[in-house]
């Protein structure tokens, strides 16, 4: 089963591309998922635990800053690619990323923290910025569209909240029962990824030849705002953390289920591009972190 989690995402990504004629339908449960995945996360949170700190908010701006920064950079150059960078550094920290962050040997509830604001402010802020700054919903009055993107987004993020937390504070058989289903979450991830990988490529592939070049340059949009991210995370987490894993893995890996069902739903549907080369690159840098972690551990251990 360890070996088979490795593996896992690449597997998952790979069967959604080759099989999406077949798994693309199945698209509509997306949201339900992403629910799921939400609500097995929060149930590890106890409202006790969360202790927002500056370097939480300076986070925070800093991903809206540079959300609303790389639009404007990059508008001129194209539209799709500006919105395909954008849904990447305004995208919430991935439910997963405390999970990585403790098996670095970083602060847990610092990243558990920051994904609950980071997904509370994409309920709140999201459907303001991509009104505001998408072509998708151009002949859409703001306020309707608002509403509309609101109406889709916050139930997708509060109420798995509420849900974790009813249950939490009403039936503690329950709550412990559910945390002891073995990574449900993650492999809810997989499956959904799967799913969405279908879709995206299905998008891609109803595109015209002369496409290929705007999916590249979305593909590299991926990596560059992926490496910014985790560069300035751990840059932020040796200043005011002392260390290099916390922030580097809480501001750089994302929960890029939920970024791709809001391109799709939300953006210029090829947008999505973007955050689903997020998946590869934030994926490969996990990767290569627990790689270097077990091996300086191995050398220590055998000292």
């Amino acid at each position: 089963m360890k070996r088979l989690k490795n593996f896992a995402l690449p597997i998952a990504m790979i069967v959604g591309v080759t099989a999406w004629p077949l798994l693309s339908p199945w698209s509509f449960l997306i949201p339900y998922m992403i629910f799921l995945m939400l609500f097995f996360t929060f149930l590890k949170i106890s409202p006790r635990d969360m202790h927002f700190s500056r370097l939480h908010l300076l986070m925070a701006a800093i991903q809206l800053a540079l959300a609303i920064g790389g639009f404007y950079a990059l508008r001129w150059f194209d539209p799709i690619v500006a919105e395909g960078v954008m849904i990447c550094f305004i995208c919430p920290a991935a439910t997963a990323s405390s999970v990585i962050i403790g098996m670095l040997g970083g602060s847990i509830a610092f990243g558990a923290t920051y994904v609950l604001l980071t997904h509370m402010g994409i309920a709140v802020l999201g459907p303001l910025l991509f009104s505001s700054l998408s072509t998708a919903h151009a002949d859409i009055p703001f306020w309707t569209s608002v509403g509309h993107i609101l109406i889709g987004v916050l139930p997708l993020v509060v109420l798995p909240l509420l849900s974790a937390w009813v249950v939490r504070f009403t039936s503690t058989r329950l709550h412990n029962r559910l945390l002891q289903i073995p990574q449900m979450a993650f492999w809810l991830w997989v499956v959904s990824l799967c799913i969405i990988m279908a879709k995206t490529t299905g998008y891609v592939v109803a595109q015209e030849a002369d496409t290929i070049r705007l999916e590249l340059l979305l593909a590299l949009g991926g990596l560059v705002s992926c490496s910014i991210q985790f560069a300035l995370g751990k840059w932020l987490s040796k200043r005011y953390l002392q260390e290099s894993v916390t922030a580097g893995q809480a501001l750089g890996q994302k929960n890029t289920s939920l970024a791709i069902w809001i391109s799709l739903a939300y953006l210029n549907p090829i947008s999505s591009i973007a955050p689903a080369s997020y998946v590869v690159w934030q994926n490969s840098f996990n990767s290569i972190q627990l790689w270097l972690h077990n091996k300086k551990k191995t050398i220590i251990d055998r000292r």
